[in-house]
């Protein structure tokens, strides 16, 4: 994928997407843990996948093909992530239904949370391919830590009573560590002056640290004062950020690259004091 390329039906996939299994995943993890029941955060969870799908298939070139991609089940990645996206939203929409027909099922939900984590795993690894330097290591985690941190992070900003902040500090906390280490893996990978790399790049440190302020620290903070909906557009921003920064960063290793690395190595032999 290179940097030249239009991300934007990407960056709205996946934030959609991420963000509906994020909801799915946290109400999951309050019902089996704090018996708190949150149908609305369901039925918004598969709302947003429905419609990130939605945009995934319109960015599809060869609609009528998309099919094949199921065949490829277990050896492609890709096929990986569209089969684990068709359970996430299936489930997904049973669980919402069983609540909406006054039958919840805490087994059910369960379900459909493990299958939108499958889901939001199967994102991670889509993008760890072979050349992209800054899609590798925790970047995996990332879909899966960020989105259920936003789930958990919208569902306490939306409650009036039955809250669950412990639980929100936790998956909060996680998406950090993991984000953070994310982030020093950005920030050793050594960029030649020379090289031609996106201009995401230059500004890697602003974008991973506004995502990581946005996602993680801003929301859990306001919602200290008690739930507001400012902490989930907040995170949802957060949430964007993440995305555009993910692709806005992403570092193909090519000849050139390697190549003005090298030059750079010998220039600075050739001019050790400079």
């Amino acid at each position: 994928m290179s940097r030249h390329t239009g991300h934007g039906p990407l960056v709205a996939f996946t934030s959609l997407a991420i963000a509906g299994a994020g909801l799915i995943v946290a109400s999951a993890c309050f019902e089996v843990v704090h018996h708190h029941r949150f149908p609305s955060a369901l039925v918004a969870g598969v709302l947003l996948q429905a419609t990130g799908l939605t945009v995934s298939l319109g960015h599809l070139g060869q609609k009528r093909r998309a099919w094949l991609a199921v065949r490829r089940t277990g050896r492609s990645a890709l096929s990986n992530e569209v089969v684990s996206a068709s359970l996430a939203l299936a489930s997904g929409v049973f669980a919402a239904g069983m609540g909406a027909w006054d039958r919840p099922d805490p087994t059910v939900t369960l379900i459909a949370g493990v299958v939108n984590a499958a889901f939001l795993v199967s994102i991670g690894l889509v993008y760890r391919v072979g050349g992209q330097r800054t899609w590798q290591g925790a970047s995996v985690l990332t879909p899966l830590t960020g989105g259920c941190a936003f789930g958990a992070i919208t569902i306490q900003a939306w409650s009036v009573t039955g809250g669950v902040l412990n639980m929100v500090l936790l998956l909060a906390v996680l998406d950090a560590a993991v984000f953070v280490q994310r982030w020093r893996e950005v920030a050793a990978i050594r960029i030649p002056a020379a090289s031609l790399t996106g201009s995401g790049m230059s500004h890697r440190d602003q974008l991973l640290g506004a995502r990581l302020i946005l996602l993680d620290v801003l929301p859990f903070f306001l919602l200290l004062a008690g739930p507001t909906p400012l902490a989930a557009v907040v995170a949802a921003a957060g949430l964007v950020v993440d995305r555009t920064g993910f692709y806005a960063l992403a570092l193909q290793r090519t000849t050139e690259h390697e190549l003005a690395g090298v030059e750079e190595i010998l220039a600075s032999a050739r001019n050790p004091h400079k």
